[in-house]
């Protein structure tokens, strides 16, 4: 990266760093210039700019953080999960802004989780698991069930598929963070089965503009309010297949 660059990412996490803004500028820079190096061989990202991928996955992971329900910037969650991980995003931000938090990426793509294990070692992140495998696999083992004090997203699934995926996860009172665009009120309105069903409380819908010409996106917080009934997930494909929508 360029000095000129590096200043645009400094002004990104400058709001987030406190005293350790030249440790996460390193990081950062170097998880940049990884994703960029390695991005075609494993379809990681289609952004290949580095002040692009500064705003749309550095910013577009910090941003949201600062009107989240509940203030993580001043407390940090103790466990993170970051489910369908791919490159990393947005566990591996959230992994060198806390470096306290366990952090667990789960995958099931060889090459991205090729790619997590060689990020992992490179930016030297002793914080993080790699998980491989599916979220309707996991879920069910008492391991990683309602365990988490937050579960993120990044995938691109309906919210109703997203929800049955990732809430068995997040253990009572804590909160699921998924991102979209600038109207997701369909996909809002769709989720209300979903959420009745797996504990979900109501949605938070919080927008926010991830930095310098980016578009405004949503953020969509939600605490678990109940237990998930033991039969969430479905087996393997079956929420993709048969999303939970209907009526309460």
């Amino acid at each position: 990266m360029t000095t000129k660059q590096q200043s645009f990412l400094s002004e990104i996490i400058e709001p987030f760093a406190g005293s350790r803004e030249d440790e996460m500028l390193e990081k950062y820079t170097a998880y940049i210039e990884l994703l960029r190096q390695r991005t075609r061989e494993a379809n990681l990202t289609g952004i290949r700019d580095p002040n692009d991928i500064a705003v749309k996955v550095i910013g577009d992971a910090l941003v949201p953080l600062q009107d989240a329900p509940t203030d993580f910037l001043e407390e940090a969650p103790e466990e993170l999960l970051d489910v369908g991980s791919g490159a990393g995003i947005p566990g591996i931000v959230y992994a060198i802004l806390w470096p306290d938090t366990e952090i667990v990426l789960l995958e099931s793509q060889k090459k991205r989780i090729e790619f997590l294990h060689d990020a992992v070692t490179e930016l030297g992140l002793s914080n993080v698991e790699i998980l491989e495998g599916r979220a309707e696999t996991h879920a069910h083992a008492l391991k990683w069930r309602e365990r988490f004090d937050l579960v993120t997203c990044r995938a691109l699934n309906p919210l109703p598929i997203s929800l049955e995926l990732c809430l068995p996860f997040l253990a009572l009172n804590g909160h699921f963070l998924t991102f979209k665009g600038n109207n997701p009120n369909d996909e809002v309105k769709q989720a209300d089965f979903a959420l009745n069903k797996l504990g979900g409380g109501p949605i938070d819908l919080r927008h926010y503009v991830a930095g310098p010409g980016a578009n405004r996106c949503s953020a969509l917080w939600i605490q678990k309010t109940g237990l998930t009934p033991d039969r969430y997930p479905r087996k393997e494909g079956i929420p993709a297949k048969r999303p939970l929508r209907g009526s309460r």
